[in-house]
């Protein structure tokens, strides 16, 4: 996970300085300096590139989600919502929710991420006891679907080297042929077909997404 913060902080750079600032104080959003929402129970809130929409997790309180992957036991009611930047049409996206198929499970919305057109939201949920799941929401269609195992993604959505914008960066818990496992960042297209290894470490993504 330390890599992919370390990508992420260059990724930024790449992207140069933001006019708009968004974060959650006491439970509501706040985009430069103004509420637009309220409640407080919201957090994690990260803003479109066009500036025009807010994605949040809200926290709805209640029970603990039943039958809800490795987390069965911790993950409490969320919603997934977006608002407008002026703080008006705020509607749910998507709920938790526990299903027998791990890969249609929603226990959590880990660190969401938009697309660099803004029609794709990635966000990580726990799945499996030794891998998490990346799942995709389409605001197109308004539907999401699982993509592929992860234990943190990175999307490339500011990244300089148009070859690599909108790319992913993943680490996956994988074993190796005969005994032991490994824990590596790959690189895989918005689709989540693979490209290749990055490795253990991510100065070639730093290099080709950097200023």
């Amino acid at each position: 996970m330390r890599l992919l913060l370390t990508i992420a902080a260059a990724l930024a750079l790449a992207g140069g300085a933001e006019a708009a600032t968004v974060g959650a104080v006491h439970g509501t959003i706040v985009l430069n300096g103004k509420s637009v929402t309220s409640g407080g129970h919201d957090s994690a809130p990260v803003l479109s590139p066009d500036g025009k929409r807010i994605v949040f997790v809200r926290d709805m309180g209640g029970k603990p989600i039943k039958d809800c992957a490795a987390d069965a036991s911790t993950a409490t009611a969320q919603e997934l919502w977006t608002v407008g930047s002026d703080g008006r049409g705020a509607h749910r996206l998507l709920s938790l929710h526990g299903m027998q198929d791990v890969k249609a499970t929603l226990c959590a919305f880990n660190n969401p991420q938009f697309s660099s057109n803004g029609q794709l939201l990635y966000f990580d949920t726990p799945a499996w006891a030794t891998s998490g799941a990346l799942h995709v929401y389409d605001f197109r269609t308004g539907k999401e679907h699982f993509l592929l195992p992860s234990n943190g993604t990175q999307v490339l959505s500011a990244c300089a080297d148009k070859q690599y914008r909108d790319d992913l960066i993943v680490s996956q818990h994988r074993y190796f042929v005969f005994a032991g496992s490994y824990d590596w960042l790959w690189l895989f297209s918005p689709d989540g077909k693979e490209i290749g290894p990055v490795g253990e470490n991510d100065d070639m993504a730093k290099d080709a997404c950097g200023p």
